[in-house]
């Protein structure tokens, strides 16, 4: 005998609504958590690699946006578009820098602090692969030749 939940007065739990309710509010969480990065003010850079290591870097990225080949101690010469950050610096904030040495190595990573800039600096973003093993990043209208630039001495030299 079957007996409609209506006439006992129960409601009927059919066997998909839990699974319901935790994907919608699953769903609902990933909305905001996507909506919040919404209306960031951001400016795209051209971005350029320079390679201060003993080997060559078959291919970087800078938060998946893709940059050049770069031959050992050297770099400078290819731009790629682009790399974005927020136009308004934020005290604490990385970009994930990926590279490969060679075509079938796996990814080495690293997420890289992003020191101080200014809107009026945002012409290029600067990947420098250092010798020690670190990467470093800059915001910057200028080139590594100019005196203002922010990697100086012994650890720019490529």
């Amino acid at each position: 005998m079957h007996l409609d939940a209506r006439a006992t007065g129960t409601i009927a739990t059919a066997p998909w609504r839990p699974r319901f309710r935790t994907s919608l509010a699953v769903l609902l969480a990933a909305a905001s958590i996507t909506l919040s990065g919404c209306g960031e003010d951001l400016m795209a850079l051209e971005m350029v690699g320079y390679n201060h290591t003993d080997e060559g870097i078959y291919a970087f990225a800078v938060n998946k946006s893709g940059g050049p080949y770069l031959a050992p101690h050297r770099g400078g010469g290819n731009f790629t578009c682009c790399a974005s950050v927020p136009r308004t610096y934020r005290p604490g904030m990385t970009l994930d820098v990926e590279w490969v040495n060679n075509i079938k190595d796996i990814p080495k990573q690293r997420t890289v602090v992003v020191p101080p800039y200014r809107p009026q600096d945002g012409g290029m973003l600067s990947v420098h692969f250092l010798r020690d093993g670190n990467v470093k990043v800059f915001v910057t209208m200028v080139g590594p030749r100019h005196p203002t630039y922010p990697l100086q001495g012994d650890e720019a030299r490529l």
